[in-house]
């Protein structure tokens, strides 16, 4: 096979972060939220005066671009992390969906927050918290379509644990803090939680995985389920430039791990240390014994 991977040429630091998922969701996700924060203290926001329809709507607005930019952040680093080029398409759609996500739970936040649910106490963690959750749990189920095997429900649950975690700490950091410091380092905080619960849960359903050698000390890892792998081209898992679109696969199924290639429909069964090469590209399947 003619085709290679693409040139590596990063600085050594950053070629091991971009390898080291766990690391690099943690930083994007917070220095995402942070951003976000920061980009949102922009918006216009109700003033003492306002109605409280004026404060949930801002609120909302509030919340969709903080959701938005760490949401895409925690996006282009899964992205980058697996190789891939970025399309202007997806990252749009994740803008997109995540300034919804923002803005469903940003008002819904403020709505509670206007209506005494509880004691006070029960109002402001638990209700506030729930808020939360919600947001990442809806963040955590867009991003977990580009993460093969990871699937919606757990994309959620991870989403809502990295959510109510993280907005426990923005509660916390925010009642100590100047107001937009606070809400900078809050949502960072929240960021960092969304993206470390990502990385726990996909490793928590890992039964098998492929690791993908670019070069010395530079890997991807992706778990391997019914969801075949895809190596191609194209909007593949692997993308090798000049490869064709889903030039071949990777399945875990039943028990059985496959390599198949797409043209010829050859199937390759493989196991725990199994290797395969294309071009300079070198795969290995890790999977228990």
């Amino acid at each position: 096979m003619s085709s290679t991977a693409q040139p590596v040429s990063l600085p050594p630091a950053l070629a091991a972060l971009r390898s080291n998922k766990p690391l690099l969701y943690l930083v994007a996700g917070a220095l995402g939220g942070a951003a976000g924060s920061v980009l949102a203290e922009f918006a216009p926001g109700g003033g003492r005066d306002a109605s409280r329809l004026a404060l949930i709507v801002a609120t909302g607005i509030w919340s969709a671009i903080s959701a938005s930019v760490l949401a895409t952040t925690l996006f282009a680093a899964g992205e980058w992390h697996q190789r891939r080029d970025f399309r202007p398409r997806h990252i749009q759609k994740i803008l997109l969906f995540g300034a919804l996500a923002g803005f469903l739970s940003g008002a819904a936040a403020q709505g509670a927050y206007s209506v005494q649910i509880g004691p006070e106490w029960f109002h402001q963690l638990v209700v506030r918290t729930l808020c939360w959750a919600l947001m990442g749990a809806l963040l955590g189920a867009l991003l977990s379509r580009p993460v093969p095997n990871l699937g919606l429900l757990r994309g959620l649950l991870a989403g809502a644990l990295g959510g109510g975690i993280g907005g426990a700490g923005f509660l916390l950091v925010s009642s100590v803090l100047p107001a937009a410091i606070g809400r900078a380092v809050g949502i960072g905080i929240l960021g960092l939680a969304l993206g470390l619960a990502m990385i726990v849960v996909e490793k928590l359903f890992r039964e098998a995985s492929l690791e993908v050698i670019w070069a010395p000390n530079e890997t991807t890892n992706f778990n391997l389920g019914a969801q075949a792998v895809t190596i191609g081209g194209g909007e593949d898992h692997v993308f090798v430039r000049g490869l064709p679109s889903r030039f071949a696969s990777v399945a875990f199924s039943n028990g059985v791990i496959e390599y198949v290639e797409t043209a010829t429909g050859k199937r390759t069964p493989l196991k725990d240390g199994s290797r395969l090469q294309i071009g300079k590209l070198n795969l290995v399947i890790h999977a228990a014994k």
